[in-house]
């Protein structure tokens, strides 16, 4: 082999510089290529993990938001139900205030209007000791009769008034309760609202109290009003009621005005990088946008987005609408939205049920991802310059390495590893543009041409096999066959009657053997036709193969039948010749030219113990049968039990 590779090898120094250059350049190329790849594959996989980040930062920063902005909402309709239940327990109770002094709490003015004494705003001692004040009282001068139920109703409406609303004013501006009689209990300290009032004041006609009237809010739900900037706290509102009823009267209705100058505070401030956050309600006014604060108190916080012309705040309401097509990730929906550039993250805040909407632009997310490709350009060029120097300096060593390749792929030629070679199993350098490669697509070609006449000559031999076993299995069904009636034929007969014999040994075994044959057959023949003949034979044969389920049935000769039945008892035997007898005449098959009118058969049945050894005495016995069933008149069956006596007792009793 060394001769061989020195004759086909030009002198390798004067080769060998460009064999080197080839490999140095493509792994240069595929170097190059491989990191243009890593960059890109880096790109993506980055920028999804980054996105991935963001957006669960992004919902996990929505979340806790939506939770801390809630809690007001939340502790507001905490109180408002504390307060209800504990108005209707005293308002219940018929032995509290039974007859309270109603004047001594309430005053009618000049004006007409009805005003808490102003000692209960600027305070008093209660009757526990304890101060009292900041409450003032109001009943606009359009009211109706003060019953003695209303003067009380006011009285305890006062009464915890004055309980709650110093424990509550740490959270909440005021707390008051309004009466559908057009009168309201306020504790607002700083600010005597009910003793400035305008007596003519119709509360009942404003939105606040006319949202909890029963004809106005028959399923009786808390109140919340519009968002709007109160003149005399100079922030911007909402007020939250609860309709109180009793036995389907309505009674009072406890409420909380909630500064939200913080909440708005915090929503522009804290935001994540690049976003910015907003709040709208569910039929598109907007509630909260850093930009949009000074043109809301304009319209005093009545600025529908449907209506104001922006496309990107349109296209951000038309996404929250249908909160069904976004995903759902910490409890936050988040969806792509185009308009703004990037995703919006909106979950609703508990109480008014506004949507509070971070909107993220995508292009942060982006600048994290070019910057983590460019590092991994970086290093990309830097490791191909390394590997291109240590790839030139080994290659000066790796030629070697081929031509041990063609060695061995020599030895496994002579070994007759023909196909080892040839399916690539033995590495050869068929790729080089080179002398070796030359070598090594020859050595290839060889064992490839080789391997495939063998190949070919093998399946030559194996497919002539095939064909010649299958054509003698075709020719020994052919030969058993019988082509008229598709059932066995005599040849089968004689087998399997033989067979049977050999089976049925002196005193183990036994067999019967069947002889059917048509009566009046060629009448039949003469009077319907061949054709029809040879339809009945093979109607006959069908019905033979009912009767007998899984026994061979056998065209012994014309319209005669044959059925061998081994190791069966005798009376199933018998059972089954009779079953043939009568199944065919049942069938009243036509046959004019039979004294019964119809298609007959005449059966002798003989059954053997196997004392018998030659098939032509078995048959002979089988034949005198059929000869006497036909005898006595036909359509009948003949039977006789054939051997030794002991034998066939012990069968008959079986």
């Amino acid at each position: 082999m060394t001769g061989l590779l020195a004759r086909l090898l030009p002198p390798g120094p004067a080769r060998q510089p460009a064999l080197i250059w080839q490999v140095a350049v493509k792994m240069l190329l595929w170097a190059c290529l491989g990191t243009a790849i890593l960059c890109t594959v880096g790109y993506h996989v980055i920028a999804k993990r980054a996105e991935e980040q963001a957006l669960d930062h992004l919902t996990r920063y929505l979340n806790e938001r939506a939770q801390a902005e809630s809690r007001v909402f939340r502790a507001a309709q905490a109180n408002l139900v504390t307060f209800r239940e504990h108005f209707l327990r005293l308002y219940a109770d018929p032995k509290i205030l039974p007859h309270p002094d109603f004047d001594a709490y309430f005053v009618e003015g000049t004006d007409g209007a009805i005003r808490l004494r102003r000692q209960y705003y600027d305070g008093i001692m209660g009757a526990d000791g304890l101060p009292r004040g900041d409450v003032t009282g109001f009943m606009g001068r359009k009211h109706p009769p003060l019953t003695p139920e209303l003067r009380r109703r006011m009285v305890l409406a006062y009464m915890l008034v004055a309980q709650y609303g110093p424990a509550w004013h740490s959270q909440f501006i005021n707390t008051h309760v309004s009466l559908p009689e057009n009168a309201v209990i306020v504790h607002w300290p700083g600010e005597p609202w009910g003793l400035d009032a305008d007596p003519a004041l119709d509360m009942p006609k404003g939105r606040t109290i006319r949202a909890t009237l029963p004809e106005h809010n028959p399923d009786r739900d808390p109140v919340w009003t519009g968002l709007y900037f109160d003149r005399t706290a100079r922030q911007w509102m909402i007020t939250n009621g609860l309709p109180v009823d009793h036995h389907g009267r309505h009674l009072i209705n406890p409420s909380h005005d909630i500064l939200l100058g913080d909440l708005i505070d915090r929503l522009i401030r804290n935001h994540p990088d690049g976003g910015y956050n907003l709040i709208l309600k569910a039929n598109g006014d907007l509630v909260a946008h850093p930009r949009r604060l000074d043109e809301i108190r304009h319209r005093s916080g009545v600025l529908n987005v449907k209506r104001m012309g922006d496309p990107t705040l349109l296209s951000i309401y038309r996404s929250i609408s249908a909160p069904e097509r976004a995903m759902l990730r910490n409890g936050v929906h988040v969806i792509e939205n185009e308009d703004v550039g990037g995703y919006l993250a909106f979950t609703r805040l508990d109480g008014p049920g506004w949507w509070f909407i971070t909107v993220h632009p995508r292009a942060p997310i982006l600048a994290q991802a070019h910057e983590a490709a460019a590092v991994t350009l970086f290093l990309g060029v830097a490791l191909l310059a390394l590997l291109t120097m240590i790839a030139f300096f080994l290659l000066r060593r790796g030629v070697a390495r081929p031509i041990l390749q063609m060695q061995r792929a020599a030895e496994h030629i002579a070994a007759g590893d023909y196909a080892g070679v040839a399916e690539g199993m033995v590495p050869l350098p068929v790729d080089q543009d080179n002398e070796i490669g030359l070598l090594a697509r020859s050595f290839r070609g060889m064992a490839a041409r080789v391997g495939h006449a063998s190949r070919h000559l093998e399946a030559m031999v194996t497919a002539r096999t095939s064909e010649l076993e299958q054509a003698n299995r075709e020719l020994e069904i052919l030969s058993l066959s019988d082509a008229l009636t598709d059932c066995f034929n005599r040849r089968a007969f004689d087998i399997d009657l033989a067979a049977a014999i050999v089976a049925a040994q002196p005193g183990e075994g036994a067999f019967a053997l069947l002889l059917c044959d048509i009566d009046y057959f060629k009448p039949y023949n003469d009077g319907y036709g061949h054709e029809a003949g040879d339809g009945m034979l093979r109607r006959i044969v069908a019905m033979l193969g009912e009767c007998a389920p899984g026994h061979r049935i056998y065209r012994y000769g014309g319209e005669e039948f044959a059925l061998i039945l081994p190791g069966q008892d005798a009376e199933h035997c018998i059972a089954i010749g009779e079953s043939i007898v009568t199944t065919i005449a049942d069938r009243r098959l036509e046959h004019r030219g039979s004294p019964y009118g119809i298609v007959t058969t005449s059966a002798g049945l003989a059954l053997f113990d196997g004392h018998i050894r030659r098939p032509a005495d078995i048959i002979r016995a089988a034949d005198r049968l059929l000869y006497a069933a036909k005898q006595k008149g036909r359509n009948r069956i003949e039977y006789q039990l054939i051997g030794d006596r002991r034998r066939l007792a012990v069968m008959q009793r079986a």
